[in-house]
């Protein structure tokens, strides 16, 4: 919801408490026969006057291409048949090129002739300027913004304003985690660059990320004892067994108890089949 948002107007009419995202909205090309699914369909109440409801319709485009109002036309008119509410279009750019804040339109003519005019807002995400997103009290906005227009201060600053906006945001761990990935990918930082940010985290302003960090790492480091002991199972198996059914292989892999992985090893030791192992229950 955050490309909404950077339109104050709408904004300010939309009630952000009472959003629920749709399931994927799938339709079939009828002369064609493929299946089309929209990327992003929120249901949205409205703060004040008719109607109550309407949808947000966000498309997601790596670049700009020339079907694509075409197709956002197209959407629009099967979303509204089938809700029968208003609907808001957007499609969100991650190329740039494409302009910042703009509306697009799609426009069908007959003998010459306007029959239709279709008009959807647009974001070219990496034509923003990230300081205008980095305080944002939306925490896709500093995530974002590590696709945007560098700061005026330098990357290290802005990279180091991003980690800090993660750490105070109040999101669950899956999406902190989520939205710290898209900082770290897509605002990489020279390796002077990166020891500048790792001074700035060390500071005592810093302590905040220095947590969150300090977690990760030791998620990190978890993860990888797990992984370390699912491959040396595998392979003592295998030495043992030889060639192991794949289901065999996908219900190792699905294992996170780490004690359960060292009682597996122990019983690979002392049966003498991969049938005495039983891994009904792994």
């Amino acid at each position: 919801m955050a490309a909404v948002i950077r339109f104050p107007h709408v904004a300010a009419r939309l009630n952000f408490d009472r959003v629920t995202f749709l399931d994927k909205e799938t339709f079939t090309d009828l002369p064609l026969g493929r299946q089309r699914e929209a990327d992003v369909v929120a249901q949205v109440y409205t703060l004040e006057g008719q109607p109550e409801i309407i949808l947000t319709h966000i498309e997601v485009e790596a670049r700009r291409r020339s079907e694509l109002p075409e197709r956002m036309h197209e959407y629009y008119m099967l979303l509204r048949l089938r809700h029968r509410v208003p609907i808001y279009p957007i499609v969100v750019y991650l190329a740039p090129g494409s302009g910042g804040l703009a509306a697009e339109q799609h426009e069908e003519r007959v003998f010459d002739e306007q029959v239709d005019l279709f008009t959807y807002r647009a974001v070219g995400v990496p034509d923003l300027l990230a300081d205008d997103y980095q305080e944002t009290e939306n925490p896709l906005g500093p995530a974002l913004s590590a696709l945007m227009k560098p700061s005026r201060p330098g990357r290290v600053v802005q990279g180091y304003r991003s980690l800090r906006a993660m750490a105070r945001a109040q999101l669950d761990e899956a999406r902190r985690a989520m939205l710290t990935n898209i900082i770290e990918t897509y605002l990489p930082l020279q390796a002077e660059e990166r020891e500048e940010l790792q001074q700035l985290i060390a500071s005592p302003e810093g302590q905040e990320i220095q947590t969150m960090i300090s977690v990760y790492e030791q998620r990190g480091i978890e993860k990888g004892v797990e992984q370390g002991k699912q491959e040396s199972l595998l392979k003592l198996m295998r030495h043992k067994f030889g060639k192991l059914p794949d289901e065999v292989a996908r219900r190792i892999e699905a294992i996170t108890d780490q004690n359960e992985l060292d009682r597996l090893m122990d019983r690979v030791l002392d049966d003498s089949t991969l049938k005495d192992l039983d891994l009904s229950g792994a």
